[in-house]
C-alpha cells in the first residue's frame, strides 16, 4: 500500500503536539519503520546537539498501557537521548517534545520520517555552512539554522582541508565518513592522499587509519610522559602541537616535538631527583622513559620488611580477623535465597534484595577500604638500609600512569667488587665480635657494616643471577654426562633408577604428591646426547662423553644390523649382557640440564647412588667456568679458595689477567660451583655399609673405558 505526503501530512497536522517524560518512552517494535539510508551524524554528535540545542524535531508516538507512550519515529533520537541520561547530562524525567498519533496512523507517520525525508549529504553541509558563514553569519547563528552543535559546524567546515581528490571519491561513496574525518584532522593533501593510499581494502578502518596519520605524534591523554609534563605545561613552552576536532574529547591534542617534552618531563623531575640524593643514595639517574635494556648489567637488592613491633603485629592480626569477618558476612548474603523473606508479594521480595545489595556493597566497600589499610600497613615495615643506600643508586622516571615512580636499589657493575668486600669485611666483623649484635638484628637500624649481614650474598643480592643460563646449561651438561658415565659400571642403580622412574609414572596415584616429581629419566627412544652437544659445546672433548661414546661404539658394533633381528639376539645373549645394555640405555637418558641456578638438580638422587665426584669428570678452568662469569665471581670463587689476600690482588686486575691468574690459584683445589656439588639428603637415613667420600684422593683418577 501506497501512501502520498499529502496524506502524510493531513495526519500529522491532525495529532497533538505535546511534552512526554523520557522515563514514559519506550521503542515501538510494531511501528518503527526501518530506514537503509546511513544517518547524517554519529549518535554522540547527535547526542551533543541534544544537549546544546534540545529536541528541535519532535518524536512520533503512540499511547500505550500504564502511561507509556511507543516511539514509532525518531528512534535514534531516543537513543541519544537515552546517552544522554546515562552520562548524566540531563534529568530521567526529561520532557521530550513528542508527537501523539492515533496506533493505527503510526506506520505512516513513521514512513514520514524515514521514506519522505531525505538527510542532507555531509558534502553539501559543508557547502551550505561555508555560504552562510561567508554571509557573515556566526557558527552558532549556522548551528541553529540546521538544528546542529556548533561543533558540528566546525567539523563540517574541517572537511573544506580534505583534498579534492578525496572528496570526490567520498561523494562517489569510496570513502566513510569516519574515515574522510580522520584524513581532515591534518591539512596536508599529499600527506592525506598518501595515508589512503597506503591503506590496505581490507584494513579500510578509521582507527588504523588515524595510526598512519599519526606516526611519530605523541597523543596527551594516552601518551604517561605528555600526562606528566600537562599539555599546559608544554604549549607554555612553546611545544608545536595539532588538535583533532573530530575527537570526542575536544581537549585532545598531538604533540609534535618529542625532544622538548623529554627536557621538560626531565626537568620536573629534577626537585624529586635531589630529594632522593639527600636521603643517602649513592646516585639517582634520571630517565623520563625508562630503558630496562640500559640498566640489564645492573645488580637490584630487595627491599627488606623489618619485623612488625607488638604493637604492629597486633594490629595486624585485628585487621586480618576483620578483613576475614566482612568477607564471610559477604558470602553469607550470597548465598541467601533471592526470594527474600519480607512477604509473599513481588514488592516485598524486590525490597529484600535491594536492600541486600545495599548491604554486600557496603561491607564490599569497607573491606576493600582495610585492604588498603593493610597494605600500607606492609609497605610501612619495608625499609631501605642506610648501608645498602649507600653502595646503590635509583633511576627515576615516568611511570606507566603517568606519575613519577622511582626503581631503588640497583647496583652498578662497578661497584660489585666493593658490595662484596663489605659483605665480607661485614662477615669478619661479626665473626670477630663473637655474636650478633643489635644492628645484625635489624639492618635498618645503622648505617655501619654489620648491617650488611642481613644483604643478600653476591649469588642473590643482584638481579642478573651468578651464572648465565647458558653457562648453567652447559656445566649441567657436564654433570649429566658424568653421571651417565658412573652409571655404566652400576647396574643395580640402573635397574633401581628405571624401576622407581616407572613407578612413578605408572602407580602415581597411591603416592601422594608423585605426579609433581620431575622425571629423573627421559626415558623415550631418543636419548639425551644431542641435547648435551648443544648444551656445551666442549662435551665431546670430556672424559665422561669420551666414556659414553665408547661404549655406544661397542655395543653398535656388537647389535645386529637388522632391526627385526635384535629381539631374538637379546634372548640369546646371558643376562650379564642385557645387564650391561640396560644399563647403557637407562644411562643414556639421565636428564637434569637447566637454565637455572636454583633448587637441588633433578639428578641429586642418583649423583648420591653413585658416590658422584664431578671433580673427576670437571675443573674450572678459564675456558670452562671462569671466563663465562663476572670478575666479581672470580674474586670471589679465589677468596672461597685461596683466601683474602690473593683475592685482593685480583681486584686490581683486567677481567682477562684475573681470569689467567685465578686459573694458576684454583687448580688442583677440586673448587666446583654449587650446581656441580652433590647435596646430602637431610632424610637419609645412615647406612651400615662402606661410606663413600667424595674427597677421597683414592677416586681421583678418572675410570678405565674398558
Amino acid at each position: 500500500m501506497k501512501f502520498s505526503k499529502a496524506e502524510v501530512d493531513a495526519i500529522i497536522e491532525a495529532s497533538p503536539r505535546t511534552f512526554v517524560p523520557f522515563n514514559k518512552l519506550v521503542l515501538s517494535e510494531d511501528h518503527q519503520a526501518r530506514s537503509a539510508t546511513a544517518p547524517a551524524m554519529s549518535l554522540p554528535e547527535l547526542a551533543a546537539s541534544i544537549r546544546d540545542s534540545g529536541v528541535l524535531q519532535n518524536l512520533v508516538v503512540v499511547q500505550a498501557a500504564r502511561g507509556r507512550y511507543e516511539v514509532c519515529a525518531g528512534g535514534r533520537r531516543l537513543a541519544a537521548l537515552t546517552l544522554l541520561v546515562q552520562q548524566g547530562d540531563i534529568a530521567d524525567n526529561y520532557p521530550v517534545p513528542v508527537l501523539v498519533v492515533p496506533a493505527d496512523k503510526a506506520l505512516i507517520a513513521s514512513l514520514a520520517e524515514n521514506c519522505f525525508h531525505v538527510p542532507m549529504h555531509p558534502a553539501d553541509e559543508f557547502a551550505a555552512f561555508a555560504r552562510l558563514l561567508a554571509q557573515g553569519k556566526s557558527v552558532e547563528d549556522v548551528a541553529a539554522a540546521f538544528g546542529v552543535t556548533p561543533l558540528i559546524v566546525k567539523r563540517r567546515m574541517k572537511l573544506a582541508t580534505v583534498s579534492p581528490q578525496l572528496m570526490a571519491l567520498y561523494r562517489e561513496g569510496g570513502i566513510g565518513l569516519d574515515c574522510l574525518m580522520v584524513l581532515a584532522s591534518v591539512d596536508d593533501h599529499q600527506r592525506q592522499e598518501q595515508a589512503w593510499a597506503g591503506l590496505p581494502s581490507w584494513n579500510q578502518r578509521p582507527e588504523h587509519l588515524r595510526q598512519l596519520l599519526t606516526r611519530g605524534e605523541i597523543e596527551s591523554d594516552a601518551d604517561p610522559l605528555a600526562r606528566f609534563v600537562t599539555l599546559k605545561a608544554y604549549e607554555k613552552a612553546g611545544g608545536p602541537l595539532r588538535r583533532d576536532l573530530f575527537s570526542d574529547d575536544d581537549r585532545k591534542a598531538y604533540l609534535l616535538d618529542p625532544a622538548l617534552l623529554e627536557r621538560l618531563a626531565a626537568d620536573k623531575l629534577g626537585k624529586r631527583a635531589k630529594q632522593l640524593l639527600s636521603e643517602g643514595w649513592k646516585w639517582v639517574d634520571i630517565r623520563p622513559r625508562f630503558a630496562y635494556d640500559e640498566y640489564v648489567k645492573h645488580g637490584e637488592l630487595r627491599k627488606p620488611r623489618r619485623a612488625p613491633t607488638p604493637e604492629e603485629a597486633e594490629a595486624m592480626k585485628a585487621l586480618d580477623a576483620r578483613i576475614a569477618a566482612l568477607h564471610e558476612q559477604m558470602d553469607a548474603l550470597v548465598d541467601r535465597d533471592g526470594n527474600g523473606d519480607a512477604g509473599d508479594g513481588v514488592s516485598d521480595a524486590d525490597e529484600d534484595n535491594a536492600s541486600r545489595d545495599r548491604a554486600f556493597l557496603a561491607l564490599e566497600a569497607e573491606a576493600d577500604g582495610l585492604e588498603e589499610e593493610r597494605k600500607a600497613r606492609l609497605e610501612a615495615l619495608t625499609e631501605w638500609p642506610a648501608a645498602w643506600m649507600a653502595l646503590s643508586g635509583c633511576v627515576l622516571h615516568v611511570g606507566a600512569d603517568g606519575r613519577a615512580a622511582v626503581k631503588a636499589g640497583l647496583i652498578r657493575p662497578e661497584d660489585r667488587a666493593d658490595l662484596a668486600q663489605a659483605i665480607t669485611k661485614a662477615a669478619e666483623q661479626k665473626s670477630a665480635g663473637g655474636g650478633r649484635s643489635e644492628d645484625d638484628a635489624d639492618p635498618a637500624r645503622g648505617s655501619g657494616l654489620p648491617a650488611l649481614q642481613s644483604l643478600p650474598s653476591a649469588t642473590g643480592a643482584t638481579a642478573r643471577p651468578v651464572h648465565s643460563e647458558k653457562l648453567m646449561r652447559r656445566l649441567t651438561a657436564h654433570r649429566v654426562a658424568a653421571i651417565q658415565a658412573e652409571l655404566l659400571g652400576r647396574p643395580e642403580v640402573a635397574l633401581a633408577a628405571l624401576t622407581a622412574h616407572l613407578t612413578l609414572k605408572l602407580l602415581a596415584d597411591p603416592l601422594h604428591g608423585a605426579y609433581r616429581l620431575p622425571n629423573l629419566l627421559a626415558i623415550s627412544a631418543t636419548g639425551n646426547q644431542h641435547e648435551l652437544r648443544g648444551a656445551a659445546e666442549d662435551i665431546e672433548a670430556s672424559p665422561a662423553a669420551q666414556r659414553i661414546e665408547a661404549d655406544r661404539a661397542t655395543w653398535i658394533e656388537n647389535l645386529p644390523k637388522e632391526p627385526d633381528a635384535v629381539f631374538d639376539w637379546m634372548l640369546r645373549q646371558p643376562p650379564q649382557t642385557v645387564r650391561r645394555l640396560l644399563t647403557f640405555l637407562v644411562a643414556s637418558t639421565v636428564n637434569g640440564i637447566t637454565g637455572t641456578d636454583a633448587g637441588r638438580p633433578v639428578n641429586d638422587g642418583l649423583a648420591r647412588a653413585l658416590g658422584l665426584d664431578m671433580t673427576r669428570w670437571w675443573s674450572a678452568t678459564g675456558e670452562a667456568y671462569l671466563q663465562h662469569v663476572s670478575k666479581a665471581r672470580v674474586v670471589e670463587v679465589v677468596h672461597a679458595v685461596a683466601g683474602a689476600k690473593a683475592a685482593g690482588l685480583l681486584a686490581a686486575l683486567k677481567k682477562d689477567a684475573a681470569v689467567a691468574q685465578a686459573e694458576q690459584l684454583i687448580a688442583g683445589r677440586g673448587w666446583l660451583p654449587d650446581c656441580l656439588r652433590v647435596h646430602p639428603h637431610a632424610d637419609a637415613p645412615a647406612t651400615d655399609g662402606e661410606e663413600v667420600d667424595a674427597n677421597d684422593p683414592a677416586r681421583t683418577e678418572a675410570p678405565a673405558c674398558a
